[in-house]
């Protein structure tokens, strides 16, 4: 999606670049100068090529280099709403949530109708824990969406799981008697909201991701591994999903199935080894990084009974 903002960035800046006025009236071929129109053609040429660069970049996840073509692309454009944008997805990236929040307020006020610094936002100030700030932004993402495009947006539904689930973990770590009631309602209002986003798009395989993590916190443990299993595989390389298979197998008392998926994982994705990247980054609720734990400091589980 932000790809796409990239797509009409370009072409709002090209019209600029070839003599949109206030008033919305643009130089003819007839009367342009040859000159001026091939220094336009040049120019845009030459954002066009920054903006592959620079998507590149973020591909490799080299977002230093991309936070700098960005900003060169809006120095010669500063009414590029889709540079604003793709800057701040980059400096979100690298953890620098307030300086992107800056860059995403600018594009929206360029460019209000958008969904996609709406979405960038939102993910911003997750970072910065604020969550009730990030579901206004997913849901005035999701307008955006039904106004411009006239269909909702299964991102903005994934999403505004994500921030329920922060507040769920927040709640966890509280010591109000009334916290485990209302975390759980918030996983509830999770797991609802990523199944609404995987069901718009079947292949949309994060959410039903998240949709089985956050069942399993609910204690809907078989209809969890169900869609884990599926998705295992479905994706083979789905480290994620392996990873709750360990976990839960481990707790099942099957270290063997346990150690299996293990493989696959550690194969894949070492980063599941590190319980405070599970916990504080991927987001796992409580109850699977409690078993997880185990299993990596192997911890025996309690025999099952019979």
């Amino acid at each position: 999606m932000v790809a796409l903002l990239g797509a009409a960035g370009g072409s709002a800046l090209a019209g600029a670049l070839l003599g949109d006025g206030p008033g919305g009236g643009r130089v003819s071929p007839a009367s342009a100068a040859p000159e001026v129109e091939s220094e336009a053609l040049a120019a845009l040429r030459r954002v066009t090529e920054l903006q592959k660069l620079a998507f590149d970049y973020t591909n490799e996840m080299r977002y230093e280099r991309a936070e700098t073509i960005w900003t060169r692309i809006i120095g010669l454009n500063e009414s590029n709403a889709a540079a604003w944008s793709n800057r701040g997805n980059c400096r979100t990236s690298q953890g620098r949530f307030a300086d992107a929040i800056e860059d995403f307020d600018k594009a929206i006020a360029l460019a209000p109708t958008e969904p996609d610094p709406y979405l960038g936002r939102g993910v911003a100030r997750e970072g910065l824990r604020e969550y009730a700030g990030a579901l206004e932004d997913y849901a005035a993402a999701n307008a955006a969406s039904v106004a411009k495009y006239k269909t909702e947006d299964q991102v903005a539904y994934n999403n505004m799981g994500n921030a329920h689930a922060g507040q769920a973990a927040v709640l966890g770590r509280s010591a109000d008697p009334d916290a485990p009631a209302a975390a759980r309602r918030e996983w509830t209002a999770a797991a609802e909201l990523y199944h609404r986003a995987a069901s718009m798009d079947r292949n949309y395989v994060f959410a039903s991701a998240n949709e089985a993590l956050a069942l399993y916190e609910l204690g809907e443990t078989a209809r969890s591994l169900r869609l884990v299993k599926y998705l295992c595989l479905k994706f083979p390389q789905f480290a994620d999903m392996h990873a709750v298979l360990a976990a839960a197998y481990w707790s099942q008392g099957r270290s063997a199935d346990a150690e299996a998926e293990w493989a696959k994982v550690i194969d894949q994705d070492t980063r599941y080894g590190n319980l405070e990247w599970v916990e504080d980054v991927r987001r796992w609720p409580p109850v699977l990084v409690a078993e997880l734990k185990n299993f990596v400091e192997l911890r025996r589980p309690k025999p099952l009974a019979g």
